[in-house]
């Protein structure tokens, strides 16, 4: 022991103390410096590495995994249209209600994409129904036709001598060339002002005038026979 204490001297202390301090800054400096690949998942504590800890850019899409990002995740307004995909919103992904009439481009809805039914009628349209009644009351085919069932060419339209035959007494068989007729007038042309010859018109058909040929036939009231007489007549689309 007192061989020890005369062995320990100032230059001993320093110099061991030096080789201490040297040692132990090495064996820091190499805690410092990790081997590369030698910290995984195993080595990290929970909730270690945070946003802070990423550098800008870190993750990209390839490490996020499939349906990572939910919508809570999603900053308003971050989805915008170019980045949606073609064919990306179908419509089950759209909401109730979602596209009204503001969101809809003009002349994107077409007829077949129409109900019927749901539209008003156009403004115009009554005026083509009143058309149709006014072509109805507007006789296409008139004509004046003597007793003997000739046409007078400068008092008709639409019917010649051809058109008309007069199978028996009092009665003229009408075929109008152009359409059926559905409606008709016809008025009796007295000879001598006699007022009591009279005419009558039957459309569709009859017994002597077959379908789709008009009948007139001209009688006088006062005796209650058939006659001959001229007469005027009017048939309607």
């Amino acid at each position: 022991m007192q061989q020890a204490r005369r062995r320990l001297t100032y230059a001993n202390v320093i110099s061991s103390l030096a080789l201490f301090i040297a040692l132990g800054g090495a064996t820091a400096f190499a805690v410092q410096q990790l081997p590369e690949k030698s910290v995984g998942e195993r080595q990290l504590r929970p909730g270690a590495v945070t946003a802070a800890k990423l550098r800008k850019n870190a993750v990209t899409a390839p490490k996020i995994k499939a349906l990572a990002v939910k919508n809570g995740k999603l900053a308003n307004g971050s989805v915008t249209a170019p980045k949606l995909g073609a064919g990306a919103v179908t419509s089950e992904k759209l909401g109730a209600a979602a596209v009204t009439g503001e969101k809809i481009a003009g002349d994107a809805v077409t007829g077949d994409k129409v109900v019927e039914s749901s539209l008003s009628e156009v403004p115009t349209a009554n005026k083509s129904n009143s058309a149709t009644t006014a072509q109805s009351a507007n006789p296409i085919v008139f004509a004046r036709i003597n007793s003997d069932g000739f046409v007078d060419p400068s008092n008709s339209k639409g019917l010649t001598d051809a058109d008309v035959d007069s199978p028996q007494l009092g009665v003229y068989c009408i075929k109008v060339p152009a359409f059926a007729p559905r409606g008709g007038q016809a008025t009796a042309q007295s000879e001598g002002g006699n007022k009591e010859t009279i005419a009558q018109v039957k459309v569709g058909g009859t017994g002597e005038c077959p379908a789709p040929q008009v009948e007139v036939r001209t009688w006088n009231a006062g005796k209650a026979e058939a006659v001959k007489a001229a007469f005027y007549v009017m048939l309607y689309h």
